[in-house]
């Protein structure tokens, strides 16, 4: 439990819930996306349910904790730490939207909310379709259970009160960890009934460092833009991070095909680079390059909008690489909202700029300031593009718009 970064009021609150033999049986881990609250959740369960748990002195290991306070862990070798590690403990279960698939009997659901059926099929049960109660059973190895909910805010109403009865009669020796970026989602009749755990954003460094040290490191310079981009979330980091990783491979599988069809004379079409080399860290440069030459009139708001629909399709093709049944419409929308928030930041640094406060990672640009009044508007622009894209509008009359009304604006500069 010491290897979640920058978290220690929370590693704190549950080192003592664990001295003090009191762990709460229902959790709920609240904070950014990407903060450690789903690594910290398993390995909560890892040390509640290790066969051989190790107690020692904490020895400034956790700052908030006196040194001679006793930390409990597990010991990382008996057989159910073995379980855990290879996702394969029985009284460990995951709880997450993609598990509809196995209870939509249509196989055609994208998971892209957690339904009363996952709920039912993986923890309360369903008499009334036979389905057992996972939670009401006994556990396996005698140490209890543990079920963590991810993106627990994405319960539907009805899921939610099937998981109320549950935590107003817990099961003995039974944990419930619901993690969430939006508490507020949750019915407040779940938020009285839980002990909250708070987890704090992570600081750009913390972020910087650990993208250095990846298998494949990044260089400081884009490790220090990848954090900026990242919004104090590790995880969402360390996945763009794999995704450039992944690029290069399928591009590199791709010029391989297309030399050997060459070879064949199969005459295959079709480019050598289905990804842009770089991912996100290139879609930043050429965006913001972009945006730069607008403000020159140099590029109109076609290329803007473009570039972005381009990118975001990028955005989708690689969501779908990590999960085939993943909504690629979904992802799509995301990818859009993401390179309309960089493009905000964009703007926001030119506000820097004229304020003599820059960012200490900028974002690339060779605009320097522009009128403050100016900017408020297009971050205005911008921000509310994000929140229509995000409500279901029509993505190619969105994009257009808003890229036509950023055009107007920088005209009249």
């Amino acid at each position: 439990m010491l290897t979640i970064l920058g978290q220690p009021c929370a590693l704190a609150q549950l080192q003592r819930s664990l001295r003090a033999q009191r762990l709460a049986s229902t959790w709920i881990f609240a904070g950014p996306p990407g903060t450690g609250k789903f690594t910290l959740a398993t390995q909560l369960a890892k040390t509640k349910l290790c066969d051989n748990p190790q107690h020692q002195q904490n020895n400034n290991q956790i700052p908030l904790l006196p040194d001679d306070f006793a930390i409990t862990l597990p010991c990382n070798t008996c057989e159910s730490c073995r379980a855990i590690e290879n996702n394969a403990h029985p009284d460990l279960h995951i709880i997450t939207k993609e598990l509809i698939r196995q209870h939509d009997a249509s196989g055609t659901s994208k998971g892209t909310t957690l339904s009363i059926a996952v709920i039912r099929g993986e923890i309360t049960g369903d008499p009334s379709e036979s389905k057992e109660s996972k939670i009401g059973k006994r556990s396996f190895r005698g140490h209890g259970k543990f079920f963590i909910i991810d993106e627990a805010d994405l319960m539907q109403t009805q899921a939610q009160n099937a998981l109320l009865k549950t935590l107003e009669e817990p099961p003995p020796d039974t944990y419930l960890i619901l993690i969430t970026a939006s508490p507020a989602e949750l019915l407040s009749t779940i938020r009285s009934r839980s002990q909250i755990v708070l987890f704090n954003e992570l600081p750009t460094d913390i972020i910087t460092q650990r993208l250095m040290s990846c298998p494949t490191p990044l260089h400081p310079d884009e490790a220090a833009l990848l954090s900026r981009l990242a919004r104090s979330s590790l995880g969402r980091a360390l996945r763009w991070a794999d995704d450039i990783r992944l690029i290069d491979e399928k591009n590199a599988k791709a010029a391989e095909r297309k030399a050997k069809a060459a070879t064949e004379e199969e005459g295959e079409e079709g480019g050598v680079n289905k990804f842009t080399p770089g991912g996100i860290l290139a879609w930043t440069h050429n965006l913001t390059g972009t945006l730069d030459q607008l403000v020159l009139a140099q590029a109109n708001a076609s290329d803007v909008a473009t570039l972005i629909a381009q990118y975001a399709a990028e955005y989708s093709a690689l969501a779908l690489l990590r999960d085939r049944f993943t909504s690629a419409d979904r992802a799509k929308r995301d990818g859009i909202a993401l390179l309309l928030a960089i493009a905000a930041e964009w703007f926001a640094d030119r506000l820097r700029q004229s304020l003599n406060t820059p960012h200490s990672t900028p974002l690339p640009s060779t605009t320097a300031a522009l009128d403050p009044t100016l900017i408020q508007k297009l971050i205005t622009i911008t921000r509310t593009a994000e929140a229509q894209i995000d409500l279901n509008a029509n993505d190619k009359i969105l994009l257009a718009a808003t890229t036509t009304q950023w055009e107007q604006l920088l005209k009249h500069t």
